[in-house]
């Protein structure tokens, strides 16, 4: 049985959600497996964080304790995960969701059915602990295909989280690992550049808990989460320039997502700008997007 390597990475979560994740992978049916538990708490107060986090990976012959020190973040612990992995292939979790108790076995199973692939992914379930207009059991990753490619990933992040994926090992000796000068949308990075030089494919199976509007985290406020966002796919449109002017509808992928993110983090009229420059890169995709829209707003209206 292949070894493989979970990286969990938390940063202020409570103890007992951590403790939920990571027992959520050592109740896999997929025996060989080792964990990192990578603590990305820092500064001042960390402590109340760190030590029990430390206390918890104790208790486990097969899960290692890591700490980052320089730099930090979220990407930078999980390339800090995939340092130390010696297993044959890698897979994340963050710290408030969960596995299902087959997700490494069937993920590992159609790598090996299919050796010139690099990575798999999976659907799963939504888990709103706001109870508010999302109900819990809706499936994450509705827009799931069998095989996603370059040029689909270049049109839309068709993927999501890193907890869907579990990836050969060697692709990160081959592509390198998370891109740290992004503030936002690290992960669909990662998945468009793997898809360059490798198959990923995918199982229409929920094997995974996506916990919405989690507590015992601190959130930073959404016209900062939105300046982040703007700026990842800014640095997108610069490492991938070249094939997305080339594609109306990786243009379209862009423009539309930089319209969100301005009008969401409070340049209203920057937004409806890039919505008009969206418009014209596909007109197509723009009133599907549109149709969306109202259909979800229609849909919390009815929920509340």
């Amino acid at each position: 049985m292949k070894k493989v390597s979970c990286v969990i990475t938390s940063y202020k979560r409570d103890i007992s959600v951590v403790r939920r994740a990571l027992m959520s992978v050592l109740s896999q049916t997929w025996e060989n497996i080792e964990v990192f538990l990578v603590d990305d708490n820092r500064g001042a107060g960390s402590e109340k964080y760190s030590e029990p986090i430390k206390a918890l990976a104790e208790e486990f012959d097969n899960v290692k304790y890591l700490k980052t020190i320089d730099p930090v973040g979220a990407q930078a612990a999980r390339n800090l995960g995939i340092k130390n992995a010696d297993g044959d292939f890698v897979a994340f979790l963050d710290d408030d969701d969960e596995w299902l108790p087959q997700k490494i076995e069937k993920q590992v199973k159609l790598l090996e059915e299919n050796p010139d692939a690099g990575m798999s992914y999976c659907i799963g379930y939504t888990i709103n602990e706001a109870k508010a207009n999302v109900k819990d059991g809706e499936i994450y990753g509705k827009a799931f295909k069998p095989e996603v490619t370059y040029r689909d990933l270049l049109r839309d992040d068709t993927i999501g989280t890193t907890t869907q994926a579990v990836i050969r090992r060697e692709v990160f000796d081959k592509v390198g690992g998370f891109d740290e000068a992004f503030p936002a949308r690290q992960d669909y990075e990662m998945w468009i550049r793997i898809s360059k030089s490798y198959r990923v494919i995918g199982i229409k199976e929920p094997l995974f808990k996506y916990y919405k509007n989690m507590s015992g985290v601190k959130h930073t406020q959404i016209s900062h989460s939105a300046e982040k966002c703007i700026r990842g796919y800014e640095l997108l449109l610069e490492k991938y320039h070249d094939d997305i002017v080339k594609d109306a509808g990786a243009r379209f992928n862009i423009v539309f997502h930089l319209a969100h993110f301005y009008r969401l983090g409070g340049d209203k009229a920057k937004g409806y700008k890039e919505y008009i420059h969206s418009f014209f890169c596909s007109p197509i995709l723009f009133m599907n997007q549109a149709r969306i829209a109202v259909r979800d707003r229609i849909k919390c209206y009815r929920a509340k």
